[in-house]
């Protein structure tokens, strides 16, 4: 039960930060770009058709961007704790033979 309770917080708390990041960068390359579009049209407001469409992708594919970033650091991040915990398991395997092997040897 305690794995699966560790695996679903870590799942949550990798969700919760894709969201976070994802919406954080989407907000800032929208800005960005509707502050260029704005200071490029000589400062008139609104911005043009063209310049909305810019913002809108430009917002979209940064969302995309960052999402897909913190995902594969999450990737990374949970690939490591299952190689480490592989290494830890495979350890006390180790010892656990080496104390069989040795009982063993005792008897002979």
């Amino acid at each position: 039960m305690g794995a699966m309770a560790h695996i679903i917080g870590t799942l949550f708390r990798a969700i919760v930060r894709i969201f976070f990041v994802a919406i954080l960068c989407g907000i800032v390359g929208a800005g960005v770009t509707l502050l260029l579009v704005y200071s490029n049209s000589g400062g008139h407001w609104p911005p043009s058709l063209l310049g909305e469409i810019a913002t809108i992708a430009v917002g979209v594919l940064s969302l995309y961007a960052g999402g897909a970033t913190v995902l594969m650091v999450e990737a990374v991040k949970a690939a490591q704790a299952a190689v480490k915990n592989i290494e830890q398991e495979a350890g006390s395997a180790f010892k656990d033979a080496d104390k069989v092997v040795q009982e063993i040897e005792k008897h002979i």
